[in-house]
């Protein structure tokens, strides 16, 4: 195995290296939990995001659980080659080797098998991600969070509406009759939080509000008052259709339930 450097140390080492090169971001032990193929400094992109945007994914949580102790990420180049098309088989290649923690394999946070990006995508490539709702955009942080969006909360199952055609939008409150807890108030839940960068944890707050590729959606009113007369829910801020909503201690145990501690973790609404 290669030594392992720094943030500073990695850029020197770059400077000796082929255009297109496979890195491993690296707990301070050595063990690996990231696999890319990057070209010029973009191995060190990674920690530059968790700092400075709110994305959230398990790769990023890492890495601002490794921050927050204190640590550094511990960068290995693993090889460098002349053209993207050797770099993008060794990514792949390696990502297999190592294994992936979603699919249960290995420690890495990658969500997809690798090798199957470019540097410069068509402009009909980038208007295809443009135009699917539930689908592919151009930025990886939000490739990332579209495919959980698309996993936890598929379109038909989720109780959310389009904002700008759910005239019947009115405000929540407490029902006469209690509703237990359902995992499709639970999927409402995820919406918001994938949406709207929210870590799940008792007592945060979840707009009721969330968007998605530019449309603004909405949770739907009979559910939402069924998550507050069972008490998933708190109404924080009470303005009618623009709720705020403190998810309660036995919510948020409800959601981890539903959908599972290790999905969540790798969706990067938990912390690991």
């Amino acid at each position: 195995m290669m030594n392992l450097f720094d943030a500073i140390g990695i850029r020197t080492v770059l400077r000796d290296h082929h255009a297109f090169y496979v890195y491993v971001l690296c707990r301070p032990c050595g063990q690996p939990f990231y696999v890319g193929k990057g070209v010029n400094f973009r191995c060190l992109q990674h920690e530059a995001d968790a700092r400075t945007t709110k994305a959230l994914t398990h790769k990023l949580n890492v890495i601002r659980s490794l921050h927050r102790e204190g640590q550094a990420v511990a960068y290995r180049i693993d090889s460098s080659y002349p053209d993207e098309a050797g770099a993008l088989a060794r990514e792949r290649a390696l990502i297999a080797e190592i294994g992936r923690h979603d699919l249960k394999l290995g420690p890495l946070t990658n969500q997809t098998d690798g090798g199957e990006g470019t540097s410069n995508p068509s402009e009909a490539s980038r208007q295809r991600r443009r135009d699917s709702l539930w689908g592919e955009a151009e930025d990886p942080e939000r490739q990332t969070i579209n495919r959980w969006f698309q996993k936890l909360t598929p379109v038909k199952s989720v109780p959310i509406k389009p904002a700008a055609t759910f005239t019947r939008a009115a405000g929540l409150w407490k029902n006469d009759d209690t509703i237990a807890m359902k995992p499709r108030q639970a999927g409402a839940i995820i919406a918001s939080a994938l949406a709207n960068g929210v870590l799940l944890e008792p007592d945060c707050l979840l707009p009721r509000r969330l968007e998605v590729e530019g449309i603004e959606y909405i949770i739907e009113n009979g559910v939402g008052r069924d998550m507050v007369s069972n008490g998933m829910i708190e109404v924080h801020d009470a303005t009618a259709t623009r709720e705020m909503l403190r998810l309660t201690g036995p919510g948020y145990a409800f959601v981890v339930e539903t959908f599972g501690a290790e999905t969540l973790i790798d969706a990067g609404l938990v912390v690991p």
